[in-house]
């Protein structure tokens, strides 16, 4: 069958590494793996591609954007102490624009480099247009000629954009989509974090499912890679319990396909509950004394398990969070509770419109005090509070 990307594919593997006209550049001399780096047979090796737009309309956040990086940097990191027994993570970091001049469009800071060796990212300045297709073909083209030879090796690929691919030279829409179709067969994941543009369209295009639209400002920026970083760690997680490194290739890619599947989990609280999975609960607003006599409150004692006198914690099939009285305990019980769900990763905490009812507090406020909860997989939120924090979850 005719595969329109293989001749781009080709092209690219000989253009060599610092090809100015559309090729991709390294940046610094640390961007390398180190000479004397050992690749352990007997792990996988997680490939990390992060691909960042660094476009003109990228301005003005520039702080979040290294901000984000770096909270991803320090989350591979801890994936590498906390799974090192099975696991080998690398960084590819790259960024991209169309301006003209001596710089390249596609620029390498960290060109697959253990994350061991991997020092922090400041050098980001937005400007020029967004050749997004030949940025990602040519990364996941030189990502995949390195590693396609080892069946323990994978890929993880992030995408953030705010714009329209408009300067790509070499790679199209469709080439683009054969690629990433093949890659994904070969158990790698994908997720796109996209703003000022149709990101259901594009990413329907390039048949990339884990899809995140944020809000173009500091506080959906920065709560796009805080959710990121949530979902990275639950796939490092899965990825550490079931890789055997004696498996037969089918049976490995099988098990990192259907972990790819699950990158991005669904953290959005039904707008009603009638009924919860054996490892679900119900999050709901109640008053310091328990009396749990309106609204959610009453609703979890008739079908949750709720008790009636215990105003904090959990609860049979529930956990209370007291909403009304003092903000400033609110905020706390809030905090203990995201202390409980990080304890209890295998559970999955259905939160529910916590003080926005009977207790009057602002949407303001109650998104204001979740912010940490962006960054619990297991904790899903209502979509008002997800989109007044600046994210917005796509149907496909």
């Amino acid at each position: 069958m005719w595969n329109p990307f293989k001749k781009i594919m080709r092209e690219n593997e000989q253009a060599g590494e610092n090809n100015h006209d559309g090729g991709a550049e390294n940046r610094h001399e640390n961007c390398r793996r180190p000479a004397d780096w050992q690749v352990d047979p007997k792990k996988a090796q997680i490939h990390n591609l992060i691909i960042v737009d660094e476009s003109g309309s990228m301005g003005g956040l520039e702080k979040v954007t290294i901000g984000g990086i770096a909270e991803t940097i320090a989350s591979i990191k801890k994936a590498q102490e906390d799974f090192g027994d099975t696991q080998q993570h690398y960084l590819t970091l790259v960024t991209f624009d169309a301006h003209g001049g001596n710089v390249p469009p596609i620029r390498i800071h960290f060109d697959d480099v253990p994350i061991v060796a991997v020092n922090g990212f400041k050098d980001y300045h937005p400007h020029g247009g967004t050749p997004l297709f030949d940025a990602m073909g040519e990364t996941l083209t030189r990502l995949h000629k390195s590693i396609r030879d080892n069946a323990n090796a994978t890929g993880v690929v992030t995408v953030i954009t705010d714009g329209m691919e408009n300067a790509s030279r070499k790679w199209t829409g469709d080439a683009l989509r054969h690629l990433i179709e093949q890659l994904k067969e070969e158990g790698w994941t994908f997720s796109y974090m996209g703003s000022c543009h149709d990101v259901v369209e594009v990413t329907m295009r390039l048949s990339i499912d884990h899809v995140m639209e944020f809000d173009h400002d500091a506080v959906g920026t920065g709560n796009t890679w805080r959710r990121d970083v949530s979902s990275r760690h639950a796939y490092y997680e899965r990825m550490a319990k079931e890789f055997n490194p004696d498996e037969e290739l089918a049976l490995k890619r099988e098990k990192m396909r259907r972990n790819a599947s699950n990158y991005y989990s669904n953290r959005v609280t039904p707008d009603w509950i009638d009924h919860l999975a054996e490892n679900e609960v119900f999050v709901f607003g109640s008053n310091p004394l328990g009396a749990h006599n309106g609204g959610a409150a009453a609703y979890a004692v008739e079908h949750f398990g709720a008790i009636i006198g215990q105003g904090e914690g959990p609860q049979g099939q529930s956990y209370a969070i007291p909403t009304t009285g003092d903000f400033t305990l609110f905020v706390e019980a809030v905090e203990r509770f995201i202390d409980y769900a990080k304890a209890h990763p295998d559970t999955r905490f259905l939160v529910t419109r916590l003080g926005l009812g009977n207790a009057g507090r602002s949407i303001n406020e109650v998104a204001h005090i979740l912010y940490e909860a962006v960054k619990v997989e297991n904790i899903s939120l209502p979509l008002e509070l997800w989109e007044k924090l600046g994210l917005h979850f796509l149907k496909k």
